[in-house]
């Protein structure tokens, strides 16, 4: 079994109180804080995703106002911006407020999209959800679950790692703050990246563009099955503000797709890039060496930015 590395993001990244604003930003150091990678074969997809017009959110290589010129941009057609819709699910609401969309769903229940890729496929698939406690996220076999934490108002992420006894859950990050949204206490979580390498049986997560935890494994999917993002609502239910997947890495220039930044690997390498599928020691050792330069360059972190509802306002006389 593969070893997986879990990076523990700083505390002032995922703990630190999050500001009634409309424009929320997070602090990540080099290109971003959760990760994608992939590139399809036409005429492999079982289920083709829906698109809307516009997320919550933007990803570094897949901006609104880039120029087709920009080297780091990456083409629009690699990538899907998906529909925030029920999908027939009556649990499911599509929502505004304040001129942002959003997806409700209903307190234990589910909702779920397709996303890109066939299932060797490597794909990225980036997300933004307000979580209440208890929350789940499934990205094809990738597990997510938001648990209360020791802290007062504030939830705890945990990464489900399949084990000989099912799957064993690891706190990652920090704590993030529960606050008030329609009278419903939920965490704003960051903008989440996984990159699945169905080939490999492994998955990487990002937080913004940040390494976060390398090579943990992947469940192979049922045989016919498609790659699915899936949200089970919390004790109060569940937001999802933005999904975007894409067959190219959105967050940094990612050639052979391995969720390494090219400028990193290429100076560590010699100007010579592993192979595309490099999934051994060699990428591992490579992981781990850009996780330390990610952490030792924190003061120069980029600013992220998501379009998001404020929490409710405080009761007047009393101070949030």
């Amino acid at each position: 079994m593969r070893r997986a590395e879990i990076f523990s993001c700083s505390p002032p990244l995922l703990a630190k109180p999050i500001s009634p604003m409309k424009t929320l930003r997070w602090h990540c150091p080099v290109p971003v804080l959760f990760a994608l990678s992939l590139l399809l074969p036409a005429g492999l997809f079982a289920a083709a995703p829906a698109e809307r017009a516009a997320s919550s959110f933007e990803l570094p290589r897949l901006k609104a106002p880039g120029k087709p010129e920009d080297s780091r941009a990456m083409a629009r057609e690699h990538a899907t911006v998906h529909d925030l819709a029920p999908n027939g699910k009556p649990s499911a609401h599509a929502r505004n407020d304040q001129n942002v969309d959003y997806l409700a769903i209903d307190p234990g229940r589910s909702w779920a999209s397709p996303v890109r890729g066939a299932a060797k496929d490597t794909t990225f698939v980036s997300f933004f959800v307000y979580a209440s406690v208890g929350t789940s996220i499934d990205i094809a076999g990738a597990k997510i679950v938001v648990r209360a934490s020791a802290q007062p108002d504030r939830v705890q992420l945990q990464i489900g790692h399949p084990g000989t006894k099912g799957i064993q859950w690891r706190n990652f990050g920090g704590p993030v703050r529960l606050e008030p949204y329609g009278g419903v206490p939920l965490a704003a979580l960051p903008v989440l990246t996984v990159r699945l390498d169905g080939m490999a049986g492994v998955w990487d997560l990002y937080v913004g563009g940040r390494l976060g935890a390398v090579d943990l494994p992947l469940p192979a999917l049922p045989r016919g099955a498609t790659k699915q993002f899936t949200v089970h609502g919390g004790s109060g239910g569940a937001r999802v503000c933005g999904l975007i997947s894409s067959d190219d890495n959105p967050l940094f220039t990612d050639e052979n797709r391995n969720g390494i930044d090219d400028a990193f690997e290429l100076q560590r390498s010699g100007g010579a890039p592993l192979a595309a599928r490099s999934t051994g020691a060699s990428r591992a050792q490579l992981a781990k060496a850009w996780q330390e330069d990610q952490q030792a360059r924190q003061p120069q972190l980029e600013v992220w930015t998501a379009q998001r509802p404020p929490p409710d306002a405080p009761p007047q006389g009393k101070k949030k």
